[in-house]
């Protein structure tokens, strides 16, 4: 068998900061269990903070099944990009290059940098829905008046929107940082939030549930709903480290296990979402502005003194993560547009100011957080999680294994080259394949449309 020689370049400048996001220790090899908690952290993240209200509103039952086939078929287009990925390949970039090609490499990595773009725009408004209830806690003890965080176009007295322009500044002058690793490092530390707001979610469920009243305030849960959108969105986004699973997986100590430990992962991760989706719809149950809020933390009192553990927690968290997503996605997008150049600095800056300006007419027009999860995970994903996916698998299908490649200046490759082995992947008959695929399909496809007719109908 002739050997061949592959000699890739260096890592990209995004790919280096999703290693220091997926490892803490990138020279070192880790264990299975290491290997799992680290998905299990990238996966799930500040999206609980809507959890809740999504299956309190949109029927729990509903949003449990929801969750289990968005799940599943996430899990099978992620092991397919671990399938393929070699053990000398940096990321998944490197791979989608080998066996589709630069043009389909460069798709990925623009839709990896717009998703991540509007994950940014996320944590701008999860960092003011988590801020002005602590604000306006401390101006109600002054007798300040304020509004309501849900309302639109208020200026005659304190609201979210100033609130927004009061952090646009600070925030902005975040992005200002060039060398990230120390926000990278402080940034590990969200699980901290995460754990109190798990104890938190187990606390409201077991208070609400041993109320006198709980017969009663179960006869206000949706069990079932037919509006799948908002969901489907969000577990869209939950689900979704296919961007970053090549820096979650490259250091596992076996290999061979990749597929087994992403398994382990997403049925931890679908747990933990199913806990806070469940325990925490219930421990909300009574509350009156649960229809209005637009994360769990809005439900309550401002004068509760653990609300206000968490949401400090939480903002330590969200405003430390809110630059490294702006980073990553500013060096994905700008490869692809500049590739072998080095954008010039005012490009640098304008990129910078166009995310805060969108951060801050979206804060501005007070857009439900909800609706931008749910197209950034459902639209923005649709190319990582569908189509590259289930492409790569059809193309080494086809070819039996083997990819002929034609090399370029960034990449010495003399000559034929195998796909990795996965014939028992191969073993399944094609038609029993793509009809598997065409309905994966078929969802992705149904999960876009539904996210369009609701932005309309909005």
């Amino acid at each position: 068998m002739e050997e061949t020689s592959i000699k890739h370049r260096k890592a990209s400048k995004s790919s280096s900061v999703l290693s220091m996001l997926a490892i803490q220790r990138p020279d070192k090899t880790q264990s299975s269990l290491q290997t799992i908690v680290g998905i299990v952290n990238s996966m799930v993240g500040s999206l609980c903070l809507v959890l809740p209200l999504v299956f309190l509103n949109y029927g729990v039952i509903s949003c449990t099944v929801i969750m289990i086939i968005l799940g599943f078929v996430q899990y099978n287009t992620c092991s397919l990009l671990i399938l393929h990925l070699k053990d000398d390949e940096i990321d998944t970039e490197h791979m989608i290059k080998r066996i589709l090609g630069r043009p389909w490499m460069q798709a990925f990595r623009f839709c990896s940098g717009t998703l991540l773009f509007i994950v940014g725009i996320i944590y701008f408004q999860l960092i003011n829905l988590t801020l002005y209830p602590i604000i306006t806690y401390i101006l109600s003890y002054n007798d300040i008046e304020f509004a309501d965080a849900s309302e639109k176009f208020v200026f005659n007295m304190y609201s979210i929107q100033w609130q927004a322009l009061i952090v646009f500044l600070p925030l902005s002058t975040l992005l200002l940082i060039k060398d990230i690793t120390t926000i990278v490092k402080i940034a590990h530390y969200g699980v901290i939030a995460l754990f109190a707001y798990g104890i938190f979610i187990i606390y409201i469920f077991i208070v609400n549930l041993t109320s006198e009243d709980i017969s009663q305030k179960f006869d206000q849960i949706t069990l079932w709903s037919w509006d799948f959108s908002q969901p489907a969105g969000q577990f869209a986004l939950a689900f979704m480290i296919h961007n970053a699973v090549g820096q979650l997986m490259k250091n596992n100590e076996k290999r061979d296990n990749n597929s087994r430990d992403l398994a382990i992962a997403y049925m931890i991760a679908g747990l933990i979402y199913g806990i806070v989706g469940i325990f925490g719809s219930i421990g909300i149950l009574g509350l009156e502005n649960t229809s209005e809020a637009q994360t769990i933390l809005n439900c309550f009192k401002k004068s509760d003194v653990e609300i206000i553990i968490i949401e400090s927690l939480f903002l330590v968290h969200l405003v430390t993560a809110f630059p490294i997503f702006n980073n990553i996605s500013k060096y994905q997008i700008l490869e692809v547009l500049y590739h072998k150049r080095e954008p010039p600095k005012v490009v640098y800056w304008g990129f910078s100011i166009l995310f805060m300006v969108l951060c801050l007419t979206i804060q501005l027009l007070n857009i439900p957080v909800g609706l931008v999860i749910s197209f950034d995970g459902a639209v923005c994903g649709f190319l990582l999680v569908y189509i590259v996916p289930i492409s790569l698998h059809l193309k080494c299908y086809q070819t039996q294994n083997k990819v002929t490649l034609i090399g370029d200046e960034e990449d010495e490759i003399d000559t034929q080259v195998k796909c990795v082995n996965h014939k028992d992947k191969n073993s399944i008959p094609m038609f029993v394949r793509i009809a598997f695929y065409a309905l994966i399909m078929g969802i992705g496809i149904y999960n876009l449309i539904v996210q369009f007719y609701d932005i309309f109908k909005s």
